[in-house]
C-alpha cells in the first residue's frame, strides 16, 4: 500500500510583545545557566548517540562546560557527556539549593499563562485538530509541564489530560484549571493512561531525555492504530543554532545544556522514528531565530535607538517568515503515525 505523502506547512506568527523575555532576561538567564551548566558538568558520564548509538562524532562547540557533538552515522547532534539521571532529576525539579535556574523557572514565575495559551499553544491544537477531523477527541500531553498546552486542548474541545514530573509546574498549572497531575509514563502504566487516546503529544521533551527511543517506543507500542502521536522538538539545522555557536557564552535558550541534552537533524529524527515504528505525516516548520538573532546582538551592546528597536520588532514575524520557508528554523511540530 503506498503510504501518503508528508504534508508540509510553514511559519507561525507571534506577538513579542506579550512575552517578559527581553533583554534583562536573556542577560540574567544566560549567567543562571552558565553556573548551573558548569556545575552539572563536574559529575558525567560518557554519552553516545541516543538514536544510532555511535560513538564516531566531531565536536560541534563548547557550551557551557558541556561539548556539543555530531554523530557521523546519523546526523544527530547531542552532548557527549551527561550528569546522572539522579541529577537530572534534582536539576528539573529544582530539588538542590545549588540549582539557580531548572528549566520550569520561566514557566511558574515569569511567563503569563493566559497569554502562553493564546499565543503559543492555541495555534498547535488548532493545527493538529484541522488533521485529525474527530470531534471530542481523547488528548493527553506527557511532559505537560504548568499544562498551558492541556488548557488550550480542552478549550477547544478535547477531553484533555496532562502529565509531568515536576510537582511544582502541576501545582501552577492546576491554580488556572488545568487537569494535569503528577505522574510518569512507564510500561507498567502506559497502556491504562494512553491506551484510549486519540493523540499523544510531547511538545519539548524528546530533546530533555538521555533515551528518547525508550519513551517513544512505549508510546507506540500502546497506542491504538488510529491516534496520532505529536511531537515538537529543537531543530540543528537552524539560525538559532549557529547563533549559539558563535556566541556561546550569550545562550538562554536553544542549544543550552544539559537542559537540551539533543538537537535534532532531518536526518536523525526520520531515524528515531522508524527505530520504533513511525512516520511523520505533517510538519509545521517555525522558530524564533530572529527573536535569537536581535536578542543577542543587543545583548552585546544595547544602546541601540528605540525607534530602531521598534522597527526590527514590528519586522520580526516578515523576517522569521523566510527562514522557516527555508527551512533553517529552530522548531518543527511533527504529526506522527504509527506504520
Amino acid at each position: 500500500m503506498k503510504m501518503p505523502d508528508t504534508k508540509i506547512k510553514y511559519s507561525k506568527s507571534f506577538d513579542y510583545s506579550k512575552i517578559d523575555r527581553g533583554i534583562t532576561w536573556r542577560k540574567v538567564t544566560a549567567n543562571q545557566r552558565k553556573k548551573d551548566s558548569i556545575w552539572l558538568s563536574k559529575e558525567t558520564n560518557k554519552f553516545s548517540c541516543p538514536i544510532c548509538f555511535s560513538n564516531n562524532n566531531k565536536k560541534v562547540v563548547e557550551i557551557y562546560a558541556f561539548n556539543y557533538v555530531q554523530c557521523q552515522k546519523c546526523t544527530h547532534v547531542y552532548i557527549d557527556q551527561i550528569p546522572s539521571l539522579e541529577i537530572i532529576n534534582s536539576f528539573y525539579r529544582k530539588k538542590n539549593s545549588d540549582i539557580n535556574k531548572s528549566p520550569g523557572d520561566d514557566l511558574i514565575n515569569t511567563d503569563d499563562f493566559h497569554n502562553r495559551v493564546k499565543n503559543i499553544c492555541i495555534p498547535k491544537i488548532e493545527f493538529v485538530l484541522q488533521s485529525i477531523k474527530k470531534q471530542k477527541p481523547k488528548w493527553v500531553d506527557i511532559g505537560c509541564g504548568i499544562g498551558d498546552l492541556v488548557y488550550a486542548a480542552s478549550q477547544l474541545g478535547c477531553d484533555a489530560i496532562g502529565y509531568d514530573v515536576d510537582n511544582r509546574e502541576i501545582e501552577h498549572g492546576k491554580n488556572f484549571g488545568s487537569n494535569i497531575s503528577l505522574n510518569e509514563i512507564t510500561r507498567e502504566n502506559a497502556s491504562s493512561l494512553i491506551g484510549d487516546a486519540d493523540v499523544v503529544s510531547l511538545i519539548s521533551v524528546l530533546e530533555h531525555l538521555p533515551n528518547p527511543t525508550e519513551l517513544l517506543g512505549i508510546i507506540s507500542n500502546n497506542i491504538k492504530p488510529t491516534a496520532k502521536i505529536v511531537i515538537e522538538v529543537p531543530r540543528f539545522e537552524s539560525i538559532s543554532s549557529a547563533i549559539n555557536i558563535a556566541f556561546p557564552d550569550l545562550i538562554s535558550r536553544h542549544m543550552l545544556p544539559p537542559n537540551h541534552i539533543m538537537l535534532f537533524t532531518e536526518d536523525s529524527f526520520d531515524r528515531l522514528l522508524k527505530n520504533v515504528n513511525l512516520k511523520k505525516r505533517t510538519v509545521w516548520y517555525y522558530g524564533m531565530d530572529i527573536n535569537e538573532l536581535f536578542g543577542t546582538v543587543l545583548s552585546i551592546n544595547n544602546n541601540v535607538p528605540e525607534t530602531f528597536t521598534n522597527k526590527i520588532i514590528s519586522l520580526l514575524n516578515d523576517m522569521q517568515n523566510v527562514i522557516d520557508k527555508n527551512k533553517f528554523c529552530d522548531e518543527m511540530l511533527v504529526i506522527v503515525d504509527k506504520l
